[in-house]
């Protein structure tokens, strides 16, 4: 557990608490710190390591995120499902540094906690730049994570440019959705739209109709509209955001090599949104970047 001491902020808010992971899910590893919310609209559990989405449960309904049964939670390592945030940049990096960048391991900090009108809990986290962080990107920064968790759950990043030179970034809200079956679970949105197949020869291809997965899934829909739908049996899952991309990835196969998913790979799909390849973006000196994406239950 963090050392650190929230009691102050804790303080002025209800219903929001600091446990160990140990307390929340059965998992491998010492554990880590998370943030546990419950108010009358909904139930969330997040980490401050990486500012990790690791449930979100509305009321009367279901969990929307999926966490891997077999999630390995231990300081500087990411876990497996939920929303990790991917920045100051998406993927793989040409000088060999940790894919999906560094702010998913590093520790964030909570810098408010406060009940809303509406019943919803804000929470507001914030990661700065340090000798660290400017050795891997050589920009100062401020990255701050606005979560609101109610009916919906609502996540505002607000990236802070603090230096003096423009600074080349991507990123994604990585998110594991929880389904009973991905290849019976169809994506709405993403018709009629160019996409890039990663896996073998990177090649771009256009999507006509509904996607419908079926494997091994990994595809970068370019200039994509606000809204997605996942359809899982009687439930929809709503992706409304406001970057320009979405990634569709699920391993497939592949997971029989991956030690934290293995066959449980049935249940999961994840819808990533953000603003990466061709919708990568610079950030001037000294301004600000903000993206938003708000998950939502129909049924």
């Amino acid at each position: 557990m963090s050392n650190t001491d929230y009691s102050a902020i804790l303080s002025g808010a209800q219903g929001v608490s600091i446990k160990s992971s140990a307390d929340c899910f059965t998992h491998t590893g010492e554990g880590l710190p998370v943030v546990v919310v419950e108010n009358a609209l909904c139930s969330a559990i997040f980490t401050l390591q990486g500012a990790h989405l690791l449930s979100f449960v509305p009321a009367a309904g279901e969990e929307i995120l999926w966490l891997s049964p077999l999630a390995h939670f231990e300081q500087g390592k990411a876990v497996r499902g939920g929303i990790p945030l991917c920045l100051p940049w998406f993927g793989g990096h040409p000088d060999g540094l940790q894919s999906h960048g560094f702010a998913r391991t590093s520790d964030w900090v909570l810098e408010q906690v406060s009940n809303q009108a509406d019943g919803s809990t804000l929470l507001i986290v914030s990661l700065s730049s340090n000798a660290g962080t400017l050795a891997m990107w050589p920009h100062e920064f401020r990255f701050e994570l606005q979560i609101e968790v109610g009916r919906e759950l609502k996540l505002t990043l607000n990236v802070d440019n603090l230096s003096n030179t423009p600074a080349p970034f991507t990123y994604a809200f990585h998110t594991y959705f929880a389904v009973a079956d991905y290849t019976l679970s169809p994506i709405q949105g993403l018709e009629n739209l160019t996409y890039v197949d990663t896996i073998g020869e990177i090649t771009r291809r256009y999507q006509a109709e509904t996607l419908q997965l079926s494997g091994a899934t990994d595809r970068v829909y370019l200039d994509v509209p606000e809204l997605q739908t996942i359809i899982d049996g009687a439930r929809q899952i709503k992706i409304s955001s406001s970057a320009h991309s979405a990634i569709v990835w699920n391993p497939g196969d592949h997971a029989d090599k991956m030690q934290d998913v293995l066959e449980h790979r049935q249940q999961f799909v994840c819808v990533e949104r953000g603003d990466v390849f061709d919708n990568a973006l610079t950030i001037a000196p000294h301004s600000r970047f903000s993206a938003v994406m708000t998950l939502s239950e129909v049924r």
